[in-house]
């Protein structure tokens, strides 16, 4: 004689909640197709914002700004104004472009520039990664401290903020000022040393 029983589940049962107070089924079917509707939205919004970055970029190149200032050797005066330049110009690309369509633009454009000026390329593409990395760091787009939100998340920001009320800036700014006091500092270091030492040792 086999017996046999059926043990029912009440729905609630095969749900829990999410840290953002939502529930979800924890069925495996459910997770693939949650993780999948995920993964297709946000590799959807990458695309994006490459495709955009790569047409700014294809416009900026086709403007033939930084052709003519690759070949004019002496368009800056001297190798100062030409590093200050170019430190503003990449830390303004990393504030707005994502590191692809960057990478593609300051390769074909601002680099062969700074090469004609003088510049290392092996310490040209040391200010970029750390000039980008600033930029990571800034408005308006600040993309750094938006997956650390989504990292930490919005209960310990808030829970930071109330902490921190009353306090003087710097301390309820922290978290944004000294990153950017930092990067800023390592970014002149960077790119004025090497020339520094170049010229005075």
């Amino acid at each position: 004689m086999v017996l046999e029983s059926k043990v029912k589940h009440s729905p609630d049962e095969d749900k829990h909640e999410t840290y953002e107070g939502e529930e979800r089924a924890t069925s495996l079917e459910n997770s693939v197709r949650r993780a999948t509707t995920d993964t297709t939205v946000h590799i959807g919004a990458l695309l994006s914002i490459m495709a955009l970055s790569l047409t700014v970029g294809g416009v900026i190149e086709d403007s033939g700004i930084f052709e003519e200032v690759a070949a004019q050797s002496d368009f800056f005066g001297n190798i100062w104004t030409a590093m200050i330049a170019l430190v503003i110009v990449l830390v303004i690309i990393g504030m707005i472009m994502d590191p692809f369509g960057a990478i593609v633009l300051v390769s074909g454009t601002v680099a062969q520039a700074a090469y004609s000026q003088g510049i290392d390329p092996l310490h040209f593409w040391m200010i970029t990664l750390v000039a980008f990395e600033l930029g990571y760091l800034s408005p308006p787009v600040a993309v750094n401290h938006l997956l650390t939100r989504q990292v930490v998340g919005e209960e310990e920001i808030e829970k930071a903020k109330e902490d921190t009320r009353g306090m003087s800036f710097w301390i309820r700014h922290e978290r944004y000022v000294l990153p950017l006091t930092v990067m800023g500092i390592a970014l002149v270091l960077v790119a004025f040393g090497p020339l520094v030492y170049q010229q005075y040792f």
